[in-house]
């Protein structure tokens, strides 16, 4: 089974990416391949069979329905990029028909809800960004900058873009924003020039939104220091900052990081260790990002690594998805290796609540590096994660959630963490 999880530019490096062919949306064309997409197995719902080339992402329209998209280079002949949509809170998933062409590994992308009809996803192409809004089909390249390494982007409440990069020429951080859905970018700035991978979060309020990333920058950039950071949006596409501070400053290999932002807490999350120890850990504030409180253990099994975490904010606190890596020799089976989901409520910060039984098809890692993807239906209070499991040997897109299988538990049970800790209020975001 796996085991480097650091996922580097080794597997991008492909005959698939030749970056000379046009780009473009397209409707795709099945390549005759069977490709069911609907059954249901056990309480796990099939999404598509076929294991995706690179990373997913996912998203919730302001009209309720999911979607995610999935760098894919099986199921259409043409695309590289496939998006499902789902009516019904996750039971059955069908592929819309247009996607983004042509065939090859897309390394960096991030599906958006901006509110009202606007959908968007962000990938790179090259060393460029493009954006395309998935309900009008409107695309383009992003021209305000190039020579991009990697990127976020995030949506405020009034319906405004933020995206924060690093250029692929240095160690330079930069953001801007765009108030007309992406075709035009304002207020660019310069956040660091001695930085890498940014990571933002905008806030369940939508007005502020957390920034992380290493800096300064090592040789080996996972041991790097990572940083945090709070802007404030001042009026639709234009933020102000405040609060830069070290939030890790250890040497040990930090692969993952990233903070969510609900109800005036932040959580910040990053994985710590090498294959054979990775723990996944976490820093509370409970003053919108003014401080931080003493890290603790988020999860750490001693007996699997936990790693691939996708986390996101519900109506009452965190939800955080992750791979559970038993590291044994031979296929992994629902035993050793499981998709896991631990929440905590705002009012609790601290106090973990975990859900064992979420995979019935057992997780598999892979270089292609497509970590699992939890999904928040903001209308309803539920959620959901998509992930990539084994039915026999093939690698099959598998989608589980509340709604389908009422998944999340009562918080009046006994919990399996708790920290004592405080800091102290900030008027930045009440």
């Amino acid at each position: 089974m796996k085991k480097i999880t650091t996922l580097l530019a080794v597997f991008f490096v492909t005959v698939l990416t030749v970056y000379s062919q046009p780009i473009s949306v397209a409707t795709g064309i099945p390549s005759g391949i069977h490709a069911v997409q609907n059954p249901t197995y056990g309480f796990d719902y099939l999404v598509n069979a076929f294991e995706p080339a690179g990373m997913i992402s996912s998203a919730q329209r302001s009209n309720g329905n999911l979607y995610l998209s999935v760098n894919d280079t099986t199921t259409t002949t043409n695309l590289g990029i496939i998006v499902f949509r789902s009516t019904n809170n996750g039971y059955t998933w069908t592929r819309i028909s247009g996607g983004i062409q042509p065939k090859l590994i897309f390394p960096n992308m991030k599906m958006v809800s901006a509110g009202n009809d606007s959908l968007y996803l962000f990938f790179m192409y090259g060393s460029d960004a493009y954006r395309w809004n998935i309900v009008n089909n409107s695309f383009s390249k992003i021209t305000a900058d190039s020579l991009i390494r990697s990127f976020d982007v995030c949506a405020s409440s009034t319906g405004a873009l933020y995206m924060f990069y690093d250029k692929n020429t240095g160690t330079t951080v930069r953001r801007f924003g765009s108030v007309d859905g992406g075709f035009n970018w304002i207020n660019p700035g310069t956040v660091s020039s001695a930085a890498s991978r940014p990571k933002i979060y905008m806030s369940g309020s939508g007005d502020t939104l957390i920034l992380n990333y290493y800096g300064p920058v090592l040789a080996d950039t996972a041991t790097s220091v990572i940083r945090a950071a709070r802007y404030r949006e001042t009026a639709p596409g234009t933020l102000a900052s405040s609060g830069f501070q070290d939030v890790v400053t250890d040497n040990t290999v930090k692969n993952e990081f990233g903070s969510v932002f609900k109800n005036g807490v932040v959580w910040f999350l990053y994985t710590s260790g090498t294959t054979g120890n990775i723990d996944i850990k976490c820093r509370v504030s409970t003053n919108s990002g003014a401080n931080y409180n003493t890290v603790f253990n988020f999860a750490a099994n001693p007996n699997v690594d936990e790693y691939w975490f996708s986390a996101k904010h519900y109506q009452f606190g965190l939800d955080v998805n992750f791979y559970s890596d038993s590291l044994q020799s031979g296929p992994p089976t629902n035993t050793t290796d499981k998709i896991v989901n631990k929440y905590v409520l705002s009012t609790n910060p601290e106090t973990i609540y975990t859900i064992q039984n979420i995979s019935s098809h057992p997780p598999v890692w892979s270089p292609r590096g497509y970590k699992p993807e939890t999904v928040e239906d903001y209308l309803t209070n539920h959620y959901g994660v998509f992930w990539v499991g084994l039915d026999g040997t093939a690698r099959k897109l598998y989608y589980d959630g509340d709604v389908v299988t009422n998944l999340k538990g009562n918080e009046s049970k006994i919990a399996d963490n708790y920290s004592l800790s405080q800091n102290y209020p900030n008027p930045f975001n009440p």
